[in-house]
């Protein structure tokens, strides 16, 4: 029976590893699939022996006071390569981490596809000679990074983004804005870090505008009774896989933003972090963009408020700007029409499971 192990660590990762999941069922129907990962993972049909909280965390702040257990679960996997002798070893996204369960896997023998490379075009970009060595291919999920990745001898190719994989409606809402969406992250310790920054900006928009709705749909994972302690009455709570239908919305920096801008819903980027991770990613990132619509289009087509400029105020006047100037709005939306069409209409899990059926012995 053919073996694979996958490696997930947080939300966006699961969901886009539980679509390889079903692709790779579908053209194996007799496989065993095995690993650490989240719940839709396991509704895909894979065993969870481990899930993917065990390893989230973000930051140098963060990791500390988990790392023995973070070790401990390491040294677990490792043991599970060699106990259940997976034909492909499969790590998603999660760099940290992965880079060191592929070169363990690499050292055992086990042919190794890394799928969602590390943004090595962001920072640490000597991450690229290291993946050459410890796998056989990487899907990459950005046009831009399989040229860059080869450059250093690395064996990618891309497959398609995963937002795309079911072809995700662009939104026909028209100018203005009625309903806004409120996204703080898919982490506990972000989410109490920038919700409250997007609750006083709602606040002091909603002293102007008091007919808008607001939605904050919950990553999954989090509890609603975590997010209403903290929320005002009048925000609606949604816990779909699927965004709700939104015409703005403020957004943690991460996947949330690319699917928005899919979507065609215009928003501002909000981050903060420790004082400590800050500095250290000034120090390192060698990006002029965080916010991957920003990066893809190689322009700021939306705002960005990050560390200390990421104030309630400031937050709230970006989001008026959209609320107050259709040009404005509808600017944005083209922009994003342009990005995703850069993207294609590659399907990112049928080009992984293919990939991985082309690595199984014959």
């Amino acid at each position: 029976m053919t073996k694979i192990l996958m490696i997930a660590g947080e939300a966006s990762a699961d969901k886009h590893a539980s679509a390889v999941i079903r692709a790779l069922r579908e053209k194996i129907p007799q496989i065993e699939i095995f690993g650490m990962g989240g719940p839709e993972m396991a509704a895909a049909g894979m065993e969870c022996l481990y899930g993917m909280d065990e390893v989230a965390v973000m930051g140098i702040t963060d990791v500390i006071p988990k790392i023995k257990h973070i070790i401990q679960v390491f040294q677990n996997l490792k043991r599970l390569i060699d106990a259940r002798q997976p034909d492909v070893v499969i790590p998603v996204d999660l760099p940290d981490f992965n880079m060191h369960i592929a070169r363990a896997a690499k050292k055992r023998g086990k042919k190794v596809l890394y799928y969602i490379a590390p943004q090595i075009w962001a920072w640490r970009r000597y991450r690229a000679h290291t993946l050459a060595a410890v796998t056989d291919g990487i899907a990459v999920i950005f046009p831009f990074e399989e040229k860059l990745f080869r450059s250093y001898g690395v064996n990618a190719r891309y497959v398609g983004h995963p937002l795309l994989e079911n072809d995700p409606p662009f939104s026909t809402a028209s100018w203005p804005p009625k309903k806004i969406g409120i996204l703080p992250g898919s982490r506990k310790h972000e989410i109490k870090k920038i919700l409250p920054v997007m609750l006083k900006a709602k606040r002091i928009i909603q002293e102007k505008r008091p007919e808008l709705a607001w939605c904050l749909p919950i990553a999954p994972g989090l509890e609603h009774d975590f997010f209403r302690a903290m929320i005002d009455d009048d925000i609606s709570l949604t816990s779909s896989p699927v965004l709700p239908r939104l015409n703005l919305a403020m957004v943690k920096s991460g996947t949330a933003t690319l699917e928005l801008a899919l979507r065609g819903v215009p928003h501002c980027i909000a981050y903060r972090t420790s004082h400590i991770n800050y500095l250290l990613a000034r120090t390192f990132v060698r990006v002029d963009h965080i916010g991957m619509p920003n990066i893809i289009a190689e322009k700021r087509i939306v705002p960005e408020l990050i560390q200390h400029e990421c104030t309630p105020q400031a937050l709230a006047q970006e989001l008026s700007s959209f609320i107050q100037d259709s040009s404005l709005y509808e600017k944005t939306r083209d922009s994003f029409k342009t990005m995703r069409k850069s993207l294609g209409s590659q399907k990112a899990s049928q080009g992984v499971a293919n990939w991985v059926v082309s690595m199984l012995p014959h």
